[in-house]
C-alpha cells in the first residue's frame, strides 16, 4: 500500500496532539498546578487534531470497515492495531476530562474533591498514552522493511522529539490566539467555570525557551539518523539518504526540515532568550514566527521521510 498525504498528515497531527499534551502536563505538574489552563488548552487542541488524523487515516484506507477492523482486534504485534488503540484511548480519556471540566459550572462550591482526584488520575494516565502516541508515529515506520525507515531506533527518537517540539509550538500559537481574542476566551469560559483564560506571557516565553532545547535534541537525532543511514549495511539505506540530501527530496529536506523546522526557529529562540513579552510586540512576533516554522516544518519532516521511504 502506498502511503500518501493523509498518512503523513495523520502522523503529524497525532504526534503534535500527544506532544502538546505531554508538554502541558509537565509544565502544570512542575509548577504545582500553576499551568492548569495551559493543560486544558492542550487537551482542547489535541482532541480535534487526533480526530482529524483518524478521519484522514480512514480516507486513505479507502474502505471505512477496514479501520473498524483495527478496533475489533487487539494485536500487540501490529503497530497499526496498537497505534489505533493508543489513539482511541487517548481521545476517550481526553473527552472524559473535558466533560468533567465542563461539569464544574454546576457546582457552586467548586469541583468536589472526588472529581478533582479523578481528573488528576486520568490526566496522569493519559500522559502515558500521549508518550505512546508520540512514539508510535515513528515506530509505525521503523518496523517496516523500507530501507529509509527500518532497523533503527533513531527514527522513533526523531519523531518523538519532533512531536514534542511541534506540540510546544502549537501550544504557543494557541495561547497567543487565546490571549488576543475575547471571543475565544469567552468560548473557553463556557467549557468550564474558569473566569479568565489568559495564558501568562511568562509561560509563553518559558515554552519558547523549552522548545529551543527540544529542537537541539531533534537536530542531534536527525544528524545521528543520517550518520546511521550512511554507515548502515542495510540494502538501500545509503540510497535512501541520498534521496533526502541531494535527490528528489533535497529541496524540501534542506529548506523545510533543516531550515524551517530546526535552524531558523532555534536561531529565533536563542536571539529572544531571556526577553519578556511586554509592550514591545517584537518579542511576541518572533516567538509566534518561530512556533509557526516549527509546526510547518514538522509536517514537512514527516512528508519527506514518508515519501522518501517509498522512493
Amino acid at each position: 500500500m502506498a502511503w500518501s498525504a493523509p498518512i503523513y498528515v495523520y502522523l503529524w497531527l497525532a504526534g503534535m496532539a500527544g506532544g502538546a499534551y505531554f508538554a502541558a502536563f509537565i509544565a502544570d505538574r512542575f509548577t504545582g498546578g500553576g499551568n492548569r489552563q495551559l493543560f486544558r488548552l492542550a487537551t482542547y487542541l489535541g482532541i480535534p487534531m487526533a480526530v482529524i488524523g483518524v478521519i484522514l487515516l480512514i480516507v486513505d484506507l479507502g474502505k471505512p470497515i477496514r479501520f473498524w477492523h483495527l478496533l475489533t482486534e487487539f494485536n500487540v504485534s501490529s503497530p497499526m492495531s496498537m497505534g489505533t488503540w493508543i489513539l482511541f484511548a487517548w481521545v476517550l480519556i481526553a473527552v472524559v476530562l473535558v466533560v468533567i471540566w465542563w461539569s464544574e459550572r454546576f457546582f457552586d462550591r467548586g469541583m468536589p474533591r472526588s472529581l478533582q482526584r479523578l481528573t488528576s488520575f486520568l490526566g496522569g494516565i493519559n500522559v502515558i498514552f500521549a508518550v505512546l502516541l508520540m512514539t508510535y508515529t515513528g515506530v509505525l515506520l521503523a518496523v517496516s522493511n523500507q530501507s529509509l525507515w527500518a532497523g533503527s531506533v533513531l527514527l522513533p527518537c526523531l519523531f518523538v522529539a519532533s512531536a514534542i517540539s511541534t506540540g510546544i509550538a502549537i501550544l504557543i500559537v494557541g495561547a497567543m490566539i487565546t490571549n488576543a481574542s475575547t471571543e475565544v476566551r469567552l468560548a473557553l469560559n463556557q467549557c468550564s467555570r474558569a473566569s479568565d483564560w489568559t495564558i501568562s506571557n511568562r509561560t509563553i516565553v518559558r515554552l519558547a525557551e523549552a522548545d529551543a532545547g527540544v529542537i537541539v535534541i531533534e537536530l542531534l537525532a536527525l544528524v545521528s539518523y543520517a550518520v546511521w543511514l550512511a554507515n548502515s549495511s542495510m540494502a538501500g539505506a545509503s540510497e535512501g539518504l541520498s534521496i533526502l540530501l541531494n535527490g528528489s527530496l533535497a529541496a524540501p529536506f534542506w529548506i523545510g526540515v533543516v531550515l524551517l523546522a530546526l535552524l531558523i526557529p532555534l536561531w529565533l529562540d536563542i536571539a529572544n532568550w531571556g526577553k519578556q513579552i511586554g509592550s514591545n510586540k517584537r518579542v511576541a512576533m518572533v516567538i509566534a514566527s518561530s512556533s509557526l516554522c516549527v509546526v510547518i516544518g514538522g509536517l514537512i519532516l514527516r512528508a519527506v521521510i514518508t515519501i522518501g521511504g517509498q522512493s
